[in-house]
């Protein structure tokens, strides 16, 4: 769906505002191509009086459909497309007890199902399209299938009437309110919810920015100006609206208003808990209310809860689409070319959300950052083909784009805390578009390194800090197949190649040529524990390479006796004093070279008992702990890791870990374990 900002020349046009009455003219707002009724153009104004939003078109759409909605997507409506908890937020002031609600355009009937189940309450359903049959037949709500008009009878007035996301649907609002006011009285409150018009521009998402422009749908995008305005126009002397984010909320009543409540975690909890007891719900329902229960656990702590429902959804997934949840790796992408209903027909409209709580258990509660950053790209990887399947019959998710974010977020930080190179897709993802690969927003995008950076520095480790500031020029791949790579190699650990140019470079210039690489690199301001491990590993590499003098000059040069701190750089510094002592001006440690070269297995050991056997080496324990990682780095590189963790085991000596490229090592053998 292509979108078109007009720019300040954009000629006004003079039409009658349905919210304020300014008869114009009026800035041009938006412009859709041919996505209106009949394919005509979209076209949108911005009332200059009360910013209201508004169509050309103001015939409005007939809701009077089928008796049963096209299957898959009343799955997909049950399962997510409902945003349940912003239709009950604003039901937060009703407290349990007798009471009345009229719910009008509700399709479904959530919030009537809400408060006849948890407050006590009864409720009346007006709405006239297939979506109120199915609440009828699976919820059991009193609906008509009929709109609700200054004419339709009413024996009393309701507590309540709501009507959530109905009121930018209609032409003229005025006789809405106007019967709205009827329906409650004198004492009565109206609670309405609809797009915030403010909502409606360039720097909105596009999963939010469709669904709010919704061309021939959307006829009036209000303002909280001009809802307010609208609704004193109708006669209620007590108005409030409240923006939050891309919605708008508004109470009215000719009686003073309820305090502002929001609505009660564990009433909606209870809600959840009491309808997913309730025998014999359709599956899709049931999944649907799993999932919203599976948020608020995770969001609330409860790990335990969160974990146990994930494990009793992934059997009832099994069931119905034969797909393992718990093991993100067997989950198949459906084909890029694939039609909605097919795709919704292979996988739950929920599946992103799902995997995208379960790495976040994973990462918080479980520890476990492996598992973590796979469920997380599993989760932005089906989003993102989701979203391209609803794209092409002209829908788009903003849940379902939100959740990519995070999840893209999370797999980056994860992957990158575990070691695995996120290099090559964390660049490519920075110049990828929002219409491209993972259709992740362009805001998103451009600020995802530094929100992987903040992460990353948090754990206060150089080599994975690094990961977040390489910028590979340009991107070696789309950000699709690195992702997919990525997942299917199951994320091994990898050296950074900025500090294995400094641990291998085979003598001093190329020590020194990979320094200056690592401090011309743009962001290292932001890097100085990174800085500082690219000086340690320079001075370790120069004394393996024998350089000692030039060791010493470049400590002594820097002025940073934190540097020795740290237990290899103080044995590297010991070995080189040695040297000097000795009166070795130049010339690798006799050994050194021979393990870091070994072509097998014995024959590093063999060098390390030649490193062992030095005349000097009982003198000098920095010679034996340097050979003692050398030997583990060696051994792992030539994949005989139960060798490594053999040796490590016998030394026991756990500080050797403290040096990155034994850590590394470690972990890729535990990994090929």
């Amino acid at each position: 769906m292509q979108f078109i900002w007009p720019d300040a020349f954009a000629e006004p046009v003079s039409m009658t505002c349905p919210v304020c009455a300014d008869a114009g003219p009026h800035r041009p707002a938006l412009t859709l191509p041919s996505a209106g009724p009949g394919g005509a153009d979209w076209r949108l104004l911005e009332c200059l009086s009360c910013q209201s939003r508004f169509s050309t078109d103001r015939q409005g759409a007939d809701y009077h459909g089928g008796d049963v909605p096209d299957t898959p997507f009343l799955h997909y409506y049950m399962e997510q497309g409902a945003g349940l908890r912003p239709m009950l937020e604003p039901l937060g002031f009703a407290e349990p007890g007798p009471g009345r609600m009229l719910e009008i355009g509700g399709g479904f009937g959530f919030p009537s199902d809400y408060v006849q189940t948890v407050l006590g309450w009864t409720a009346k359903g007006y709405d006239p399209s297939g979506l109120a049959v199915m609440g009828k037949r699976y919820l059991g709500l009193d609906i008509t299938r009929d709109y609700w008009t200054s004419d339709t009878p009413l024996t009393e007035p309701f507590d309540v009437a709501y009507a959530s996301e109905v009121i930018e649907h209609i032409p003229e609002p005025g006789p809405f309110l106007a019967a709205l006011r009827r329906a409650v009285g004198q004492h009565g409150v109206v609670a309405l919810t609809t797009p915030n018009g403010a909502a409606l521009n360039p720097g909105t998402t596009p999963g939010m920015l469709v669904p709010i422009a919704s061309p021939g749908l959307h006829v009036t995008l209000f303002s909280a100006k001009g809802l307010e305005l609208a609704l004193r126009s109708a006669g209620f002397p007590h108005v409030r609206v409240e923006e939050d984010g891309s919605q708008l909320l508004a109470f009215a009543s000719e009686a003073p208003l309820p305090a502002p409540r929001r609505l009660d975690d564990g009433r909606y909890i209870d809600y959840l808990y009491r309808r997913i007891g309730t025998p014999d719900l359709a599956p899709a329902l049931l999944s649907g209310l799993r999932y919203r229960l599976l948020k608020e656990l995770v969001n609330l702590g409860d790990a335990a809860g969160a974990l146990r429902l994930y494990a009793e959804m992934a059997v009832a997934l099994r069931d119905r689409f034969a797909i393992d949840i718990e093991n993100p790796a067997t989950l198949t992408m459906p084909a890029a070319s694939i039609e909605s209903r097919e795709w919704l027909s292979l996988l739950p409209g929920n599946i992103t959300g799902l995997l995208y709580f379960r790495a976040v258990l994973a990462n918080n509660a479980e520890g476990d950052a492996r598992s973590a950053a796979l469920y997380a790209g599993r989760a932005a990887q089906v989003g993102a083909s989701l979203r391209q399947v609803l794209r092409a019959v002209g829908i788009e998710d903003g849940e379902t784009e939100a959740l990519a974010m995070a999840a893209m977020h999370l797999h980056l930080s994860a992957a990158a805390g575990l070691g695995a190179d996120t290099a090559p897709l964390l660049s490519a993802v920075e110049r990828g578009t929002e219409d491209t690969g993972l259709l992740l927003p362009a805001g998103f995008r451009s600020r995802l390194r530094h929100l992987v950076v903040r992460d990353l520095r948090a754990t206060r480790h150089p080599a994975l800090l690094w990961r977040a500031l390489s910028v590979m020029e340009p991107a070696p791949a789309d950000e699709l197949s690195l992702l997919s790579d990525g997942l299917a190699a199951g994320l091994p650990v990898a050296p950074v190649a900025a500090f294995e140019a400094l641990q291998t470079a085979p003598d001093a210039d190329a020590v020194r040529q990979a320094l200056r690489e690592i401090w011309c690199t743009p962001g290292i301001g932001e890097a100085p524990a990174s800085l500082a491990h690219a000086r340690k590993l320079a001075l370790i590499r120069l004394v393996l390479l024998g350089a000692y003098s030039d060791a010493e000059t470049l400590f002594d040069l820097w002025g940073d006796q934190t540097l020795a701190a740290d237990r290899s750089v103080a044995d590297a510094l010991a070995i080189a004093a040695s040297a000097r002592r000795q009166g070795r001006g130049g010339g690798d440690i006799p050994g050194f070279a021979a393990i870091e070269t070994a072509p097998d297995a014995p024959s590093v050991k063999q060098a390390l008992w030649s490193v062992w056997t030095l005349p000097d080496a009982g003198e000098n324990p920095a010679i034996i702990r340097q050979a003692r990682k050398l030997t583990l780095i060696r051994l792992v590189l030539l994949g005989a890791f139960a060798d490594a963790e053999a040796l490590f085991d016998v030394w026991e000596d756990p500080s050797l870990a403290n040096d990155e490229p034994v850590a590394t090592a470690l972990a890729i053998a535990a990994s090929a374990r």
